[in-house]
């Protein structure tokens, strides 16, 4: 089981970088008059290095804003296929991750915290069109920082830059591209994040309590 532990550490990290990116930007877009909705994403990944590349679909979440919010997710990792379950509920949040059969809460946050993407350009770059949804491409750039400065504190010479474009339909994410650079002892990996709207519908009150339900009960 330590083996399934650290594969899910893994992940959640690579995760929590595919979201970082996006997350400052979207907290922004969802504090102008915030609609109710569910989307459904796809989400597929690339990996570069001097050894080869490896593409492959990562899996589907289901995101749903309103009231309260919800998101359920489906990630393959080679090894594993991990389900996420996360729900707000009066102000709390409830987080959940399950892989062979076995479900855990309260997800490492740690590790997230240490990601502390820093932005460093914002800016609109043009219109985009998804899905019959018409929005606005912006790009984001920036830097994870304090990765930087605790791999610096271990004798490592470490950095990550990720620059991004999303497009976004007043507080509706239809897309993103992410694409992360890793320089790592003179050596460079670079990582690509691709996530696409594939079915947007109105929020589902029943799905939000099955999904509360998953991520308390674990």
């Amino acid at each position: 089981m330590s083996d399934v532990l650290l594969l899910m550490r893994r992940l959640i990290v690579l995760l929590g970088m595919a979201v970082a990116l996006l997350f400052g930007l979207l907290v922004l877009m969802y504090s102008h008059q915030p609609r109710e909705y569910e989307v459904n994403y796809t989400i597929a990944v690339s990996f570069y290095s001097a050894e080869g590349s490896q593409s492959w679909d990562l899996g589907w979440m289901v995101v749903g804003v309103g009231r309260e919010n919800y998101t359920m997710g489906v990630f393959k990792y080679p090894g594993a296929e991990l389900l996420v379950f996360e729900a707000t509920e009066g102000g709390r949040n409830y987080t959940a991750v399950c892989a062979m059969g076995r479900c855990f809460r309260d997800t490492p946050q740690r590790d997230l915290d240490v990601l502390n993407f820093k932005v460093t350009d914002i800016k609109a770059t043009g219109k985009c069109r998804h899905m019959g949804y018409e929005g606005e491409v912006y790009r984001v750039e920036g830097v994870f920082d304090l990765l930087a400065e605790v791999a610096r504190a271990r004798g490592v010479e470490f950095n990550v830059t990720g620059a991004g474009e999303v497009c976004i339909a007043g507080d509706l994410l239809l897309w993103a591209r992410e694409r992360y650079v890793f320089n790592v002892g003179g050596r460079q990996a670079v990582f690509v994040v691709v996530i696409n709207a594939s079915k947007i519908g109105p929020y589902n009150e029943e799905r939000y309590r099955e999904i509360l339900q998953k991520a308390k009960a674990s």
